[in-house]
């Protein structure tokens, strides 16, 4: 009995430890991947996000920088189909919404200082807003750091 309990907890340290591998390969994948894009070597940049795409084939972080390589060479629609499925992945991903957005503007102009890598910390939301009823009761909504109404 004692040499299966020394076992299990071996094989237990042993999974563990693959799997905090996994995540950091996946990482460190993903961030050169990044310093590759910055670096305008697309191919080799495509071939980190393989790697990391060959562990987490769901990842928006992989298919919004497969975006950015796309934008970066000029294909337009590539970028906003991938930009589109890192959306659908993960919703809450706001770097690939972000790209997205700038993307379909009717104003869109390349500028490589305007894509969101994701690499970057988020900060929370730049601007909230909350109802204020007039008389009427009919609500206005207004921003809260300077109280102004919205236009909407």
């Amino acid at each position: 009995i004692g040499d299966w309990s020394s076992d299990v907890c071996s094989s237990d340290l042993d999974y563990m430890l693959t799997n905090s591998n996994e995540k950091s390969s996946f990482e460190n994948n993903i961030k050169e991947a990044i310093n590759e894009i910055k670096s305008n070597k697309y191919d080799l940049a495509r071939k980190y996000l393989y790697a990391a795409m060959s562990e987490n084939d769901h990842s928006a972080e992989v298919y919004n920088l497969l975006g950015v390589i796309s934008e970066y060479r000029g294909d337009v629609s590539m970028a906003c189909k991938y930009y589109r499925a890192s959306y659908v992945f993960d919703p809450t991903y706001k770097p690939a919404d972000r790209n997205l957005e700038k993307l379909t503007s009717f104003f869109y102009i390349f500028n490589g200082e305007n894509i969101d890598y994701g690499d970057s910390i988020e900060k929370g939301p730049k601007k909230s807003y909350f109802i204020e009823y007039d008389g009427m009761h009919i609500g206005h909504l207004k921003n809260n750091e300077s109280g102004i109404k919205s236009a909407c």
